[in-house]
């Protein structure tokens, strides 16, 4: 298995999801909508609906490291490619 590049994590945070949102942001941090989305297709979405993340797709197993970064939105897909977790910022 190749090892999976990540993002460099150019905004460390302590928040996920949309306790990362300032008062009256309407750029979103959480896209529950994505679930059951083909992950190239959900990738594409995060990424345009908010500019300052990248989409990161992982395997079935949804192995990803645990720090927590304000650009990077883990992508969780099931056996099928589709979106099985909310994907979040953080």
């Amino acid at each position: 298995m190749a090892a999976i590049k990540y993002p460099p994590c150019d905004q460390g945070c302590d928040c996920t999801g949309n306790g990362c949102k300032q008062p009256g942001d309407p750029t979103p941090y959480e896209w529950p909508e994505l679930i059951g989305v083909e992950i190239m297709q959900a990738k594409a979405i995060v990424e345009n609906t908010n500019h300052n993340v990248t989409g990161v797709p992982l395997d079935s197993d949804c192995v990803r490291i645990h720090n927590l970064c304000c650009n990077r939105v883990w992508l969780c897909p099931d056996e099928k490619g589709l979106i099985r977790e909310k994907p979040i910022v953080g």
